[in-house]
């Protein structure tokens, strides 16, 4: 393809406070707080392999416990990626920090990554906008791969990247700070390390997603007016200057540095698929470089790069030479580009042919050297376009993604620090805190002890320089967790057949109940469930495995419980309830046929109406104002039928002297009970209210046959009585 100039069973007791509550919190719910996902970074491109695919690591921290880390990856756009759905990232992750790699296709992807604990989702997944598996280019050479202005054409595809990082002022040979992937959408930047605008990189980046719908990105370390003896002596540390004045010295190690350090920190970790060298003009002028200097140099650069970073990376070589001369006129060297055919041929599998650019567009936009303006940027980046063909992506073996550094946490015994500790093997570990996107060096070492809120992350590097970040730990609160509170505090109480739950204010912590006296824990969870007296407390556990204090005490007192009544007719017209075990001070209620009764709270009740009598037991526990009526089952059912011959009874009849008794159906006020001989004498004689059984005073009497008579309003009957 050519770029064209176009452009989501009933309880029996109750507390007059509440007491017996069920809280149905499961987790509280902070939504994405819960999950912070550090890698990867956002833009980022990771380079595929041949098989089209790369090791993506997923990595990030939890502030709240879970069992499982899951990930969803979504391609942008229909037909930019192949989706896969929810599965398991990590199975029981501990010490609040998660990481997994997963194996991606080419593409442009939104992922999602969620937690959940026992088969529930934890709050809401957290997303990643954008993240490609593509192809990572680093630029290198002279100015026609740097770039000459400010203005050339930006990439129309959002899927063209480069990293924002400017080392042109600075020179610096320090640790390259964490990637900024960005957009090449605009044209006045520095395509990190020291590219100048887009040039034509923003074409071929649209040229390449749209042949290969992948994403891309570029990283730039070209340097203009360089030579290739610039590049080799800095690649030895030895001091080089510009060749056009002889004047200017370069800074130190560069330009090489800027290429080293590329493949040590970005190259290390995300992968490339080559270097695209593009440089040749200066050693044809002022130089004249013969083909042997130029043949061996470029060997000797490649050479000594592979070296210094233990790695080989493949270089696609561009046929360059075309350069005004010190009379304005444009010229090639023959030399120069037998040179660069001869290391092609010469490293088979790691020098491939770039470009043949000498004779393309020749006016070079008037100066003679360069691709200048739409039309020569256009040119170019349709060159470079096709020698990256098909069979290139095919055949060419990239640098591979290299797994991020995990993290492991655990609290330290002091119980109010982490131990972070990274993975054997590395020669150098170095600690950094990140404070607002700066880093502040923390020292070295493979475990570092962090007692302090933060987000921590180190750099490993091996004995190469070759650098790779570790994920990231994020710590949002204290190390050590606050000591919870049971809202249910101090005393309670419930009745025997009844449970009584104690819970928290719940947090991101995980939460275990104890007895005390008791060695084993009885529960986790914020709330608990108890049927047994004893004093309770509670303690937290943070996800790095820190425990708080014990919480105060919780007492629970679990009341005795009330025997069944059995209920007995003890006259014509009452009935008694009694529990056969003391130390109750209880009362009754009473129940005809199923509907409980208003009467008075004793033992006895005036069988009155026909019915099924039964009654309970029920007493009244106080703690201060705590106040608890507990009762007991109720009682077998008495049948009683009421309609009978007589309405007022003596009873029992014969009987003792001490254990006669008189009962009416109905309430007799200010009854005169009369006791005659069978001469009609009075024996005795009582006046009082018949609410209930009155016992008539025979004591003194002989045995012998007598006459009762009960007076009262509207009432005068009489009934004869032997007394034993």
């Amino acid at each position: 393809m050519k770029y064209m100039l176009d452009f989501f069973p009933e309880r029996r007791g109750f507390s007059a406070t509440c007491q017996v509550c069920i809280f149905l919190i499961l987790f509280p719910f902070c939504l994405k707080a819960q999950i912070i996902v550090t890698a990867p970074l956002e833009r980022a491109i990771h380079q595929r392999d041949l098989d089209k695919s790369a090791n993506v690591t997923i990595s990030g921290s939890y502030t709240i416990a879970v069992d499982k880390i899951e990930v969803h990856v979504i391609p942008v756009k229909a037909g930019q990626g192949e989706e896969i759905p929810w599965k398991t990232l990590q199975d029981n992750p501990i010490g609040g920090v998660f990481s997994g790699t997963i194996r991606i296709a080419g593409g442009w992807y939104s992922i999602e990554v969620r937690g959940s604990k026992g088969g529930v989702i934890i709050g809401n997944p957290y997303s990643i906008s954008r993240v490609g598996v593509g192809e990572i280019f680093i630029i290198s050479g002279q100015s026609n791969a740097q770039g000459i202005n400010y203005t050339s054409p930006v990439a129309n595809d959002e899927r063209v990247n480069y990293i924002d990082h400017n080392n042109e002022i600075s020179n610096s040979l320090d640790n390259l700070p964490p990637p900024l992937f960005t957009q090449l959408n605009k044209s006045n930047i520095t395509m990190g390390l020291r590219g100048h605008g887009t040039w034509c990189w923003g074409i071929l980046g649209d040229l390449l997603t749209a042949k290969l719908n992948v994403p891309v990105l570029f990283v730039n370390t070209a340097w203009e007016g360089t030579a290739l003896l610039n590049w080799n002596k800095s690649s030895r540390n030895e001091p080089t200057s510009d060749v056009a004045s002889g004047l200017i010295q370069f800074a130190p190690q560069m330009p090489y540095a800027n290429v080293r350090l590329s493949m040590q920190h970005y190259v290390k970790q995300y992968g490339a698929r080559a270097i695209l060298w593009m440089q040749g003009e200066s050693d044809n002028f002022p130089l004249n470089t013969t083909f042997n200097d130029y043949k061996n140099g470029l060997q000797d650069l490649i050479s000594k790069l592979s070296s210094d970073v233990n790695t080989r990376i493949p270089w696609v070589i561009a046929r360059t030479s075309r350069i005004a001369n010190q009379n304005n006129v444009s010229v090639t060297s023959p030399s120069v580009i037998a040179a660069q055919n001869a290391v092609i041929q010469d490293l088979p599998g790691i020098a491939y042919a770039g470009p043949e650019t000498d004779n393309l567009y020749v006016s070079r936009g008037g100066d003679g050297t360069h691709f200048q303006g739409v039309e020569g940027t256009t040119i170019l980046a349709n060159a470079w376009n096709d020698v990256l063909n098909d069979t290139f992506f095919n055949t060419v073996n990239p640098v591979s993604v290299s797994d991020e550094p995990r993290i492991a946490s655990t609290c330290d015994a002091n119980n109010n620090s982490v131990n972070l500790t990274l993975p054997d093997g590395y020669l150098n570990y170095f600690w950094y805190t990140d404070v607002n996107g700066t880093l502040r060096d923390l020292g070295g070492g493979r475990t570092i002890n962090i007692s302090t809120p933060g987000t921590y992350i180190a750099r490993v590097k091996d004995a190469y320089g070759n650098t790779l970040r570790s994920q990231k730990m994020v710590i949002t609160t204290s190390v050590k967790p606050a000591t919870p509170t049971i809202i249910q505090s101090g005393s309670q109480q419930v009745c025997a057949d009844s449970s009584f739950t104690f819970s928290i204010n719940p947090g991101n912590d995980e939460y275990t109940w104890y007895k005390q006296g008791a060695a084993e824990t009885i529960q986790n969870g914020t709330t608990i469930t108890v049927s047994e007296t004893g004093n309770y407390f509670v303690r937290s556990q943070s996800v790095f495995g820190c425990v708080s204090d014990n919480s105060g005490i919780a007492a629970l007192i679990v009341r005795p419980e009330i025997p069944t009544p059995i209920v007995e007719k003890t006259g014509p017209f009452t009935a008694t309830a009694s529990i056969n075990q003391t130390g109750f001070n209880e009362s009754y209620d009473w129940k005809r046929d199923e509907t409980i009764l208003e009467t008075p709270a004793t033992n006895s009740i005036r069988l009155t109406v026909t019915g099924a009598y039964s009654a309970r037991a029920r007493e009244t526990f106080a703690i201060g104002t705590n106040l608890l009526t507990c009762y007991s089952a109720f009682s077998n059912q008495l049948e009683v039928i009421t309609e009978g011959e007589y309405d007022i009874v003596v009873f029992p009849n014969p009987g003792a002297r001490d254990d006669i008794y008189v009962e009416s159906r109905d309430d007799i006020i200010s009854a005169e009970i009369t006791v005659y001989d069978l001469l009609g004498r009075v024996m005795t004689y009582q006046k009082q209210d018949m609410k209930s059984r009155v016992k008539i005073p025979v004591r003194n009497l002989s045995s012998g046959k007598y006459i009762v008579r009960i007076k009262g309003s509207g009432i005068d009957v009489t009934r004869q009585i032997v007394v034993l």
